[in-house]
């Protein structure tokens, strides 16, 4: 088969989306060589243009005229150059599909990640909330199929966007192998140190934006008893910086929260590692591939109820409602002080990990497209 894909994010973004785009393609390439796959980029730019890249993915970028109008030739011309290329399935891998068809003999494919616009309405601006609607439920109607990250979201596309669930399937992403492999004493030691990490803390992931839920991890390590308070390290970058560190300040907490900003991509596994327990208090994801990311380092996680959580942490993880701050403090407070739960966190979390390990993942992709590609062929 030969496989196109849209290489935008895949190139330029260094965070969610991207890392899905590079986690998936890569995954394919390396775990099923014998296929062909196509990124089709406006332009080769951003911080992952230059990483080495497997023999049976290619690159096919835009002409000049696409190179100056991305945005119009990602909309546009791509269904052109993949019947040129003659793509068997082509697979938009955030949302979104092109605006104009494809030839009926290039089947298509379109990963939705999560409805969180529809769900929390209240967390996007009026203008966003309608553009995103239109152009996505616009490609899951227009796609052969729909991939959901989790049950959640295909339960969402087939509520909101009246997909019929013959339509859907779920297929999980995997994390860097990175996060899985192991790391000597003296590597983590040297992180601790060039970071200037506290022996022991409470670690988050994530950006510092409302939905993440970080202002009640704050309150919640607030409302534990004056001695046990644990150090927090927070690592990400948002809006809601400035005033997360005046809210750590008013509660008597600044000088134990420690706001490290973008951690390098290399860094993360040995931060998770060295970190007692991982909070993550969103109020919803479309499947929270930081929970994934513990879970595989060896640290115990605790999370919210709802949403997708539950898939993603599994049996391996403590759960308290989003935005209770004293159900949070106890769910952080029993794994900080019980040693046995700890134990038995991280040996069902390493194992709960192992579900979505890149080979797994990319299996289920392939299984995807051969249904697809059998289609074709039939028809």
């Amino acid at each position: 088969m030969h496989i196109g894909f849209d290489g935008k994010r895949f190139f330029q973004n260094v965070t969610g989306l991207g890392n899905y785009a590079r986690s998936t393609v890569l995954g394919l390439a390396e775990n099923f060589p014998q296929h062909r796959y196509t990124l089709y980029a406006p332009r080769l730019g951003g911080p992952f243009c230059t990483m080495p890249l497997p023999n049976a993915l290619h690159v096919q970028e835009a002409c000049p005229v696409g190179r100056a109008f991305p945005a119009l030739w990602r909309s546009l011309a791509i269904p052109v150059a993949a019947s040129r290329d003659r793509v068997d399935i082509y697979h938009g891998l955030s949302h979104e599909l092109p605006l104009t068809n494809f030839p009926p003999q290039v089947r298509t494919v379109v990963t939705m990640h999560d409805l969180l616009f529809l769900t929390h309405p209240h967390l996007y601006p009026w203008a966003d909330r309608k553009l995103y609607a239109w152009k996505y439920q616009r490609s899951c109607l227009r796609a052969d199929l729909v991939v959901a990250i989790s049950t959640r979201t295909a339960d969402d596309v087939q509520e909101f966007f009246g997909v019929s669930p013959d339509r859907i399937r779920v297929a999980y992403q995997s994390c860097d192998p990175a996060f899985s492999a192991t790391m000597d004493a003296s590597s983590l030691d040297g992180l601790r140190c060039r970071l200037d990490l506290p022996r022991d803390f409470v670690l988050f992931v994530g950006s510092l934006i409302e939905r993440k839920g970080v202002h009640t991890l704050i309150e919640a390590v607030s409302h534990l008893p004056q001695g046990d308070h644990p150090y927090l390290v927070i690592a990400g970058t948002g809006p809601l910086e400035a005033a997360l560190r005046e809210q750590a300040r008013s509660a008597g907490l600044e000088s134990r929260t420690r706001f490290l900003g973008r951690v390098a991509d290399a860094d993360l596994p040995g931060l998770y590692r060295l970190a007692r327990v991982f909070a993550y208090p969103s109020v919803g994801e479309g499947f929270g591939i930081p929970i994934l990311e513990a879970l595989a380092s060896g640290t115990p996680v605790v999370t919210s109820t709802g949403s997708c959580f539950a898939e993603a942490g599994g049996d391996a993880a403590l759960y308290a409602a989003p935005t209770d701050a004293g159900e949070l403090a106890a769910a952080l407070a029993h794994t900080l002080g019980d040693e046995e739960l700890r134990r038995d966190m991280i040996e069902r979390g390493l194992r709960h990990a192992e579900n979505f390990r890149i080979e797994r993942t990319s299996a289920r992709l392939m299984d995807i497209y051969a249904e697809l590609a059998a289609r074709g062929k039939a028809r």
